[in-house]
């Protein structure tokens, strides 16, 4: 019997917490701010890296796409007509380009 009532006072115990932390809609809804967000603050400065640094997403190369016998630096593991000077995607099908080791040979 005990038992009964114990769980019936916290069902109702949980009903009342439940209820009062509901709002009804016209309460819960914010009005519209006409005020301006103040600037986003800027990342902390890393002392150990310099100020001009700039991430890339892949190395960057200084050879041109081709060598002089037209062989691509980077070409298409599919094997799409083509390639580039760098690992992107190939314009053909959109694999990442790999390395072309015939690109250095002479």
């Amino acid at each position: 019997m005990k038992k009964i009532f114990y769980l019936s006072i916290f069902s109702l115990l949980v009903t009342i917490a439940c209820k009062s932390d509901s709002k009804p809609a016209s309460e819960s809804a914010a009005p519209e701010a006409t005020t301006t967000q103040p600037a986003a603050t800027p990342a902390p400065v890393d002392a150990n890296v310099p100020a001009n640094f700039t991430p890339t997403t892949a190395p960057q190369s200084s050879d041109p796409p081709q060598n002089a016998k037209g062989v691509w630096h980077f070409t298409c593991p599919k094997g799409c007509p083509g390639g580039g000077g760098g690992a992107t995607a190939c314009a053909k099908c959109g694999t990442t380009m790999v390395h072309n080791a015939a690109y250095h040979q002479q």
